[in-house]
């Protein structure tokens, strides 16, 4: 692969719809006049030139001549040219591979589909390629992938397995329904593999398939059930209630966080009566998701269950069902509980660079890259200088006993300690001293940290502090981060909450739509 440095935009000139540059201009006026008459010796002369112009543009050290370049090949819509396409995604680049993330989906061509399919098949040498032909080919939604896709259940790496059960859900391809229910069945089998499975066999013939996806609710693996739990109003939704009010007894807290979710969605007696349940939960973050729920459908501000109980006991049956979804998720509402329930003085919270951490099983992840030698604005010191003292000064006021652990990260992860630690005055002096000690060097790799922590199933929430947008990793830009990390935590159901450090917007924009992703909150410091 060729070597690469990452050239990022200048945010002080960045603005959502950046003005194309007379060559970019150029290459869409080609693309446009191949997609408006049938083809001829003139148009095919317009095509070569518009192909020439994306393929030069498509290496440009900007972000922006490379994002029109891809919407240039996607309006000519053809297998020429989605084959630059595919030919940037096997590059080492990933600020390339994700914009041009961006058209791929939407290349609605047979014979530019095909050439999707041909790489599935041909391409031996990047299973992260193949990974990502399988997802394009499901998410095309033709059957006539179907046996490609099917046959890449068998692929070599996990990656292009997973892909691949979730494609032939969203295919409905009927005759790999032995194969998944075989996979499905298996408890040796990868976790996340078998629950994608179980999912799409569901989803090819929901009355066929009931039984199978009845029995993963009770897989032995939490984060099975957990995602298992999370697909059920969407293909079985007369059966997610009692199920969801069922898991709330679960001995895992991810089967339980989904069963909020699941029975915020709706405002029903049935719904409220479990999530009274839930708001005692031995979990803070779970039981103050049911509350913000609570509080969503009820409009009443109580803390405790035991006020829930009471208020729900003398105002039940005078309760105003809704059908329809509620229009937010409490995994949204959660944030905005921390402040009321602060100041009722029965649940007391303290911040992290001026977020609540409502958790006991929390993570710190601390950006040492060679960013954050740089001075921070608003409090004239650098960077490293600010973050270390907001992490001791949180772990000094934070209640003794809460499990615990910090991660440095830059283009790699080290962790304080192997498994999360309860915290007493030992070990926040030593986790201060850890942070203290790690070099700054190098750039920011935020996929790899957050998709390593969150693995923990013992960490529900999750403070990612950064100097700015990742520049390296798998992926880069926030639109292919927060669709994998949705993905990831359909097992997980952690709340990642993000701190920037920085005084560039752009930058800022990129880390408030990683928290928006898993239902966090965003802050910053200039």
């Amino acid at each position: 692969m060729e070597e690469w440095a990452p050239v990022l935009p200048n945010p002080e000139n960045w603005s959502a719809k950046p003005m194309a540059s007379p060559k970019n201009a150029a290459l869409a006026l080609f693309a446009s006049i191949l997609v408006s008459a049938p083809q001829s010796a003139r148009q095919k002369d317009a095509e070569k030139e518009a192909l020439s112009r994306a393929r030069e543009s498509l290496r440009d050290r900007q972000e922006t001549p490379r994002r029109e370049a891809a919407q240039a090949c996607l309006r000519i819509n053809n297998e020429k040219s989605i084959e630059l396409l595919l030919d940037v995604l096997n590059e080492a680049n990933p600020h390339s591979r994700d914009i041009v993330w961006e058209s791929l989906p939407s290349f609605t061509d047979r014979y530019a589909r095909k050439r999707v399919e041909k790489e599935l098949k041909e391409n031996r040498k990047n299973s992260d390629v193949r990974e990502w032909c399988v997802d394009l080919l499901g998410r095309f939604g033709d059957a006539e992938f179907g046996p490609s896709v099917e046959k890449a259940l068998a692929d070599r790496e996990i990656g292009v397995k997973r892909a691949a059960a979730h494609a032939l859900g969203r295919l409905r391809y009927a005759p790999a329904a032995s194969k998944l229910d075989a996979i499905a069945k298996d408890r040796s089998t990868d976790p996340r593999l078998r629950a994608n499975a179980v999912e799409a066999l569901a989803r090819i013939d929901a009355d066929a398939h009931r039984a199978r996806f009845e029995e993963a609710l009770g897989d032995p693996d939490g984060g099975v059930r957990c995602a298992v739990l999370g697909a059920m109003p969407a293909i079985y939704d007369d059966a997610a209630p009692e199920a969801s009010a069922k898991a709330l007894r679960d001995a895992d807290w991810r089967p339980r966080m989904q069963a909020v979710d699941n029975l915020a969605a709706k405002r029903t007696r049935a719904s409220v009566d479990a999530l009274v349940e839930a708001s005692g939960d031995e979990r803070p973050a779970v039981r103050e998701r049911a509350i913000a729920a609570l509080r969503k459908h009820t409009g009443m501000k109580w803390t405790l269950k035991a006020q829930w109980a009471e208020w729900w006991r003398e105002n039940r049956e005078s309760f105003v069902e809704v059908e329809e979804p509620a229009t937010a998720s409490a995994s949204a509402a959660a944030s905005a509980s921390a402040s009321a329930t602060s100041a009722a003085g029965e649940h007391k919270y303290v911040t992290y660079n001026g977020i609540t951490v409502q958790s006991d099983h929390v993570a710190f992840l601390i950006d040492k890259s060679s960013d954050m030698t740089k001075t921070l604005s608003s409090e004239r010191r650098e960077k490293s200088e600010v973050a270390l003292d907001e992490l001791d000064a949180t772990l000094s006021r934070l209640d003794p006993g809460l499990l615990f652990n910090v991660y440095c990260y830059a283009e790699e992860l080290t962790p304080f300690k192997k498994r999360p630690v309860e915290l007493d005055e030992k070990s926040r002096k030593a986790a201060v001293a850890f942070v203290k000690k790690a070099e700054h060097e190098g750039l920011k790799n935020i996929w790899h940290a957050l998709s390593t922590v969150i693995e923990d199933p013992l960490i529900d929430t999750v403070f990612l502090l950064s100097s700015g947008e990742p520049e390296v990793g798998t992926y880069v830009h926030w639109n292919r981060v927060t669709e994998h990390l949705k993905d990831l935590n359909r097992f997980h159901k952690v709340v990642i909450h993000t701190i920037a450090y920085s005084d560039y917007k752009w930058y800022r924009d990129q880390l408030e739509k990683i928290a928006e992703a898993t239902g966090g909150q965003f802050a910053f410091k200039e």
